[in-house]
């Protein structure tokens, strides 16, 4: 019988051992992105011990959960869910996914919004060729156009950054319905969360400057030796090339030792895909429902 529970901070070593023992690491599954969303998207924690595994419940509306987390060798059986009134699982790894593909009580469905873009490191530091020629171009336009000063992340630049986003937000508010109005706020309150939480995690940054104010800046997390994921990157439009810069002076800086980046999903937003998809991911890291039939 699974166990679940409010997710707390004192789970964070436990759970670690899970997610680092997983074959691949999902950026949506690191401590940190269910700890920095909480406030929006509370979570519940079940610990299977005997299986190695590690499920989560993201609302009690669901007859679902989610995962899971960990290294288990077994294929699922039908029942063990079903002894637990769960017909759905959500957001299933791909690598467990597979087990499944063969099983006529499981039914697999592709979820493209949460799959995770992969890309090379190597390749966005140096934009070569013609696939990367309109970023290189931006990135030159910034890089040639205004006077500026990159910096890493630190928490003296904590309250600077605060700051930017709180503009950066209202300028955006002025745009959006109420629905994505309390999604901005929901994200600024997991920035806010990840400043306070900066030391207990494996978090970077960096920061451009114009006329000493910031005006762009990332927020990443190593998941592994050859994973670095993008998990907040803010720039004010205005400056030409500047979303392009920040991306490529962070990862010039803090990044060449990784393999990938990580840049999340795109959550079905036409806008956010297209922006993903015009830096050529090299792999995707899939998602599937899973249906207990």
């Amino acid at each position: 019988m699974l166990e679940f529970k409010n997710l707390s901070w004192d789970d964070k070593n436990k759970y670690d051992k899970f997610y680092n023992s997983s074959p691949v690491h999902y950026a949506e599954y690191s401590f940190s992105a269910l700890w920095l969303w909480q406030k929006a998207y509370p979570v519940k924690i079940a610990y299977d011990e005997i299986n190695n595994l590690c499920w989560l419940r993201f609302s009690d509306e669901y007859s679902g959960m989610c995962g899971p987390v960990g290294n288990c060798e077994k294929i699922f059986n039908p029942k063990y869910f079903k002894s637990e009134n769960i017909n759905f699982i959500y957001d299933m790894p791909e690598f467990y996914a597979e087990k499944l593909q063969n099983n006529d009580k499981f039914k697999l469905i592709s979820e493209p919004d949460q799959d995770e873009y992969i890309y090379l490191v190597d390749e966005l530091i140096n934009l070569k060729g013609k696939k990367f020629a309109h970023k290189r171009n931006r990135v030159r336009t910034f890089l040639d156009g205004y006077e500026w000063d990159y910096y890493n992340l630190t928490p003296e630049y904590f309250d600077e950054l605060i700051n930017f986003q709180e503009v950066w937000r209202e300028h955006r508010d002025l745009n959006l319905n109420s629905d994505e109005v309390a999604s901005l706020l929901d994200e600024d309150n997991a920035i806010k969360t990840a400043l306070e939480k900066w030391n207990e995690f494996k978090f970077s940054g960096g920061i451009i400057k114009i006329e000493n104010k910031i005006i762009a800046y990332t927020i990443a997390e190593e998941l592994d030796d050859e994973n670095i994921n993008i998990k907040f990157e803010k720039a004010f439009s205005e400056y030409a090339g500047s979303y392009q810069a920040i991306n490529n002076l962070f990862l010039r800086n803090s990044c060449a030792k990784y393999k990938y980046a990580n840049r999340e999903e795109d959550l079905g937003e036409a806008g956010l895909r297209e922006a993903k998809i015009s830096y050529n991911p090299v792999k995707m890291l899939k998602k599937y429902t899973v249906e207990i039939l």
